[in-house]
């Protein structure tokens, strides 16, 4: 789905999963003067999320009834993130057909595509324009979760008292933060460092059009300045130029966006420049957005702006809850009390994997 610009005021709320913390903004105000209005961090049981994929799902549903405290009750609509490593985000091309025909479509093929069955998935398609785009072909971004890990988290928001407005990609949210609300041209790279897994982004115009991840073990200020830390980032982003230079004819990069844990001046920025060969852009969200930046340290709410955000650009959204999730919010409202139940199990294996992994 694309997103509306809106030409009037409306509050709605991010909440990012991060492996720290559980991260909250919420904005009010119109697309050209937004304001942070609220913003809260509150920890996470270590290891409930690793590698950017939720491994206890009950520690994350516990860490919603803190915030819930923390910020006074959830009084908006919340769109929810869900851990990039947790999603799969890819495009798929078919013959020139609506929309409407490909999500019929979809369904009969999705195992060709993703490495679980359409009946175990929640997902969500949008039209997007690359640069292979013609007046014969109809390109998608398809974003997939297993159900069992996106019902749990709605589940769970919704007996924490939240309204949950839509489900989406971490990565995705990110991307929209780091690009802007306005109009980008040509192609470019948005990267995302975190401390245990880097995510890789291409971008053509207004929409991620190829979103990957790559493992590497950041956790500790000397491997983000040591070459033997940042070196498989580097490998991968490499790779990603050359996959996209395969696929897309004439694909010719602008820019690179750098953002997370590290910037510009860093070793890996520097790389990027003397090896990559590639422009590297600091990325400051709340200059972007016209927007005064969270109060105290900024970093690391980027996502949650992105996901608080949505409607105010239009640039790509997604809503990855099932029709029957959707039907199910819309007809019973959130309970407050919050119930005991057993945590959601994280399927296991290699099929259980998130986000496009390069090899």
């Amino acid at each position: 789905m694309f997103a509306i610009n809106r030409s009037q005021g409306s509050k709605l709320a991010g909440i990012a999963l991060h492996w720290d913390s559980v991260r909250y903004v919420e904005l009010d105000g119109e697309r050209d003067s937004l304001k942070i209005v609220k913003q809260e961090t509150v920890s996470i049981t270590p290891g409930a999320i690793e590698k950017n994929s939720i491994v206890a799902a009950d520690a994350v549903v516990s860490a919603f009834e803190n915030l819930k405290s923390a910020v006074g009750g959830f009084k908006c609509p919340i769109v929810l993130g869900i851990p990039s490593n947790d999603t799969i985000v890819r495009p798929i091309e078919y013959p020139k057909m609506s929309l409407a025909d490909i999500k019929e479509a979809l369904p009969l093929e999705f195992d060709l595509y993703f490495p679980y069955s359409y009946k175990e998935a929640a997902y969500d398609v949008s039209e997007v324009e690359t640069p292979n785009t013609t007046a014969y072909t109809s390109v998608v971004i398809v974003a997939a979760c297993r159900r069992s890990i996106v019902n749990g988290i709605v589940e769970g928001a919704s007996r924490a008292g939240m309204r949950v407005a839509a489900v989406e990609p971490m990565n995705v949210a990110f991307f929209r933060a780091a690009t802007g609300p306005d109009v980008c041209t040509g192609s470019y790279l948005v990267i995302l460092v975190e401390p245990e897994s880097t995510q890789i982004m291409l971008g053509y115009k207004d929409n991620g059009i190829l979103f990957r991840s790559t493992a590497a073990d950041l956790t500790s200020n000397e491997a983000r300045e040591s070459d033997e830390g940042i070196l498989p980032i580097l490998r991968d982003v490499q790779n990603a130029i050359i996959f996209a230079g395969n696929v897309y004819e004439g694909f010719t990069l602008n820019h690179l966006i750098l953002g997370g844990i590290v910037d510009k001046n860093s070793r890996l920025g520097e790389l990027f420049e003397s090896t990559a060969s590639l422009t590297v852009e600091p990325l400051n969200v709340w200059e972007l957005w016209n927007t005064l930046p969270p109060a105290g340290n900024a970093e690391g709410f980027e996502t949650a702006f992105g996901l608080a955000a949505r409607n105010f650009t239009a640039k790509t959204q997604f809503d990855i809850r099932t029709a029957e999730m959707k039907k199910e919010a819309a007809e019973k409202p959130p309970s407050t009390p919050m119930s005991t139940r057993p945590a959601v199990v994280k399927p296991t294996g290699p099929t259980a994997s998130g986000n496009e992994k390069i090899k």
